[in-house]
């Protein structure tokens, strides 16, 4: 019985905190999601969610992506066609349910197969904007090429991503939590964020596999990916809305 009163009592002291909160809002990303048709010198064609992907996420989560492709200059295939760049843009925004809406992109990866070899803080230079902190991924993932049920072929993908609330842009989800907390807590209110992520696989070095000899190497690829989010993160963010750039 005295168990009882005690259970009681705790329950009811926690659940008093709440009348002590501030009234709960939602404020917007500064995120724009609509992708351009044109991203610098890339062409964009907008690409569908994967079921897998809006399964694994509230309802009411919003999804753009879109197939990014750059021509090469003066570089063409066997055949006289002008060889060409590709890359994968997302920009993921939660719903209401801030808890399921949105999660790190490994999560995502390592459920469609990449393996994560590498991972580090980055950032990159917006010119006449600011310093967006990134988030690099290096990871492998084998598809089959068709030929046979034992046949693979490795590719290796680049990945950048970071995520944008209402006034604050980080690359960490534990930074995003804890900016979350502060916000319920202080002000009565949490950011609405999105993740903005573009990919793009590349030739390893020493690789001879027929069919990726035509993939960039790493460093190019590099400058690809960054010319790509840094021309996403130029137009669609809303730079007077940023409060800080962790």
């Amino acid at each position: 019985m005295k168990r009882g009163f005690i259970l009681a009592a705790v329950l009811a002291a926690g659940l008093s905190t709440i009348f002590f909160l501030p009234p709960f809002q939602v404020t917007g990303s500064a995120m724009k999601m609509e992708i351009p048709e044109n991203l610098g010198g890339w062409m964009t064609e907008k690409v569908d969610p994967t079921p897998q992907e809006i399964g694994s996420l509230a309802k009411d989560t919003r999804f753009s992506k879109a197939r990014c492709i750059l021509v090469r200059e003066g570089e063409f295939d066997s055949i006289g066609r002008r060889f060409a760049d590709s890359a994968d843009l997302s920009i993921v925004l939660s719903g209401k349910d801030l808890a399921n809406s949105i999660h790190r992109p490994e999560r995502c990866m390592g459920a469609q197969g990449h393996v994560i070899y590498n991972s580090e803080k980055t950032s990159l230079e917006i010119p006449g904007s600011g310093t967006v902190p990134t988030r690099r991924l290096l990871s492998k993932i084998k598809l089959p090429t068709g030929k046979s049920n034992d046949d693979f072929v490795e590719l290796n993908y680049l990945t950048y991503y970071f995520f944008v609330g209402h006034e604050n842009i980080t690359e960490s989800h534990s930074e995003r939590a804890l900016v979350d907390m502060k916000d319920r807590l202080k002000k009565g209110q949490a950011q609405q964020w999105a993740y903005v992520l573009v990919s793009m696989p590349f030739k390893a070095e020493g690789t001879t596999v027929a069919g990726l000899e035509k993939l960039p190497p790493l460093e190019m690829a590099d400058e690809k990916v960054k010319s790509l989010l840094g021309d996403i993160s130029a137009k669609n963010i809303e730079w007077k809305q940023i409060a800080a750039v962790n």
